[in-house]
């Protein structure tokens, strides 16, 4: 079983908080902290996350309350697939503007390197209890891959909350299927 978590919310950057790589506010780290508890009766081992401040600050809540080893993933960095020039009528003309704004650093062609990245996952760890921790964009491309969608379905997947839980497992015939998708916990007074 592969559960994949959003990071918790971000910090907002007051407080001499780094904005380009932020790490968890105190609502992120309670959300995660509740997600970790929600998650403590699954035997998880281990904890892949990708190289961000607010992914590693997410995997070091839930190694912690876990007892789980947690790795830096860089299959798991912030990546936002983004068509071709040759796949751009894969994507409605609306969005097209705002895919072309997708800073250069994040951004995957055809989303190549996310698939990948997920067959690679799946493929080393669908017999595992193993939690990836990444962000949203990411979780969506994956859930589109699962489902064997459209390229911009990923665009309408979601909006992926923060902490919160999609899981996929193997159906019968080894397959992967959604069971859970973007589940919140709810936080304790």
């Amino acid at each position: 079983m592969i559960h994949l978590v959003r990071h918790g919310e971000a910090a907002s950057g007051d407080g001499g908080e780094d904005t380009a790589d932020p790490g968890l506010s105190d609502l992120g780290r309670r959300q995660v902290t509740a997600l970790a508890h929600r998650l403590s009766f699954r035997p998880v081992r281990r904890v892949l996350h990708g190289p961000s401040r607010r992914t590693t600050e997410t995997a070091l809540v839930l190694t912690e309350i876990l007892g789980a080893g947690g790795v830096v993933c860089d299959a798991l960095a912030d990546r936002t697939a983004v068509p071709s020039v040759e796949r751009r009528g894969d994507y409605p003309t609306h969005r097209w503007e705002w895919l072309e704004n997708v800073p250069e650093a994040e951004r995957d062609f055809d989303g190549a390197e996310l698939t990948a990245a997920w067959h690679k996952l799946w493929f080393e760890h669908h017999d595992d209890e193993i939690v990836l921790v990444t962000h949203a964009f990411v979780a969506a491309w994956f859930v589109r891959e699962v489902l064997n969608a459209p390229p911009a379905t990923w665009m309408r997947i979601g909006p992926t909350g923060n902490a919160t839980l999609t899981s996929i497992g193997p159906n019968l015939a080894g397959e992967p299927v959604v069971e859970t998708f973007n589940a919140e916990v709810v936080l304790p007074i």
